[in-house]
């Protein structure tokens, strides 16, 4: 039992929990983090020579659903005032990614980066072993989606067995992680087996891209399409990929339906059709949006509004990667949303960014809500307005309260 003397008392006009708003809230926090008491004031707050108040919104630390932390040297390399959406960018993105000698650093950068901005859990995106050893070290608790891809079936074995590896390492250095598919478009025939017969064996957290580009469902109903034509040129043999369906998210769930749990990341494209079917999944489901990439590439962002009004599912956000961010801040990918689709509620913007995050990633009973027992950490969100009860343009993040990653 911590003494009372040791116990940070924390308030401030409103507390978004990840599951309520409480305004004028008390949050009693011990010295490791982790959260003692929450009192509800209804409003009512009553100085105390020890009581920290601040002007602004406390919230739970921020999970951040999807990022590339390995492609952190990639900053402002593809210019997205030129490239020609998820085709051009995918061209570009094999035609000019790197390895510099200062990779590690540039993946160090980044994480801190993420630190400051209030983020505390990230489903990261790996095609490599560059970004082990920076998390090893991060306070930053990291689910590393071990990504595969492969242009044919003859490369299909040698992608997965180097998969497998990557996989071997992460588990040596006691990070938890699964190997999962890139994209319907990039996964043949014989991949997407070796996948299924792994996933029937080894249960897991699943991510995948989806319907990111308008051509996608085009190339599963045609095989034509300029995302078609790129991945062609690029050396893909589609004759092995074979889609028994017209729409990426019908695709993804079908082929995954023995899977507890999945992250659809993106859903750029997707329609109603594919919502109502997002939601008849809905207890594994997890769609995930990462907006500014988004208007990075395709210059559009998903149909929030529908997603958001569904009483079934749990939405999430990410970052994606510097390849095509200018950064890696939740708050910013929240400001982007609000400019666009102000109607909106605030509250449920954080719990997708908090709470429903942390399900996502399977750790909600350390993160994603400001409840006792837990060290989700603190972020204070200024210059909020409370008039309107969301996000300025000049709102920031203040990381009050570390996250604590107890376990990998």
């Amino acid at each position: 039992m911590y003494k009372k003397l040791n116990t940070r008392k924390l308030s401030a006009n409103y507390i978004f929990t990840g599951k309520s708003v409480l305004k004028n809230g008390i949050i009693e926090i011990a010295p490791n983090g982790e959260i003692t008491k929450v009192i509800d004031t209804k409003g009512d707050l009553q100085e105390s020579a020890s009581l920290e108040f601040f002007p602004g919104v406390l919230t739970p630390g921020f999970v951040n659903a999807h990022c590339h932390l390995e492609l952190s040297h990639m900053k402002g390399v593809i210019d997205n005032k030129t490239v020609k959406g998820l085709p051009g960018f995918v061209h570009e993105i094999i035609r000019k990614r790197n390895f510099p000698e200062d990779l590690e650093e540039q993946i160090r950068k980044a994480d801190r980066e993420m630190q400051t901005e209030g983020i505390v859990a990230v489903g990261d995106i790996s095609n490599t072993d560059d970004s082990f050893s920076v998390k090893t070290k991060s306070p930053i608790y990291y689910q590393t989606f071990v990504e595969t891809f492969a242009v044919s079936n003859q490369a299909a074995e040698e992608n997965f067995e180097t998969a497998k590896q990557n996989l071997s390492i992460l588990q040596s250095l006691h990070l938890p992680g699964n190997i999962v598919p890139h994209a319907v478009y990039s996964v043949p025939d014989t991949l997407a087996e070796e996948i299924a017969q792994f996933h029937a064996k080894n249960s897991g957290i699943i991510s995948i891209h989806n319907q990111e580009t308008e051509s996608e469902d085009l190339m599963l109903q045609t095989k034509k399409g300029i995302l078609a034509e790129t991945l062609g040129d690029l050396g893909f043999q589609l004759s092995d990929f074979n889609f028994d369906t017209e729409s990426a998210t019908v695709h993804n769930l079908k082929n995954q339906e023995a899977i507890k749990h999945i992250l659809l990341i993106h859903n750029t494209f997707s329609k109603k059709d594919d919502i109502r079917t997002m939601e008849k999944y809905s207890q594994k489901v997890f769609p995930v949006f990462c907006p500014l990439s988004n208007l990075y590439i395709e210059k559009r962002l998903p149909d929030l509004p529908s997603f958001f009004t569904s009483e079934k599912l749990s939405c999430c956000f990410g970052t994606d990667s510097y390849a095509s961010n200018h950064c890696l801040s939740i708050l910013e990918e929240l400001k982007a949303v609000v400019t666009s689709y102000p109607t909106i509620p605030f509250e449920k913007l954080v719990q997708a960014a908090t709470l429903n995050g942390a399900r996502a990633l399977q750790i909600e009973e350390q993160f994603g809500s400001i409840e006792v027992g837990k060290t989700p950490g603190i972020n204070l969100i200024t210059d909020f307005d409370g008039k309107k009860m969301t996000l300025s343009p000049r709102s920031k993040v203040k990381v009050l309260v570390p996250g604590k990653r107890t376990r990998n």
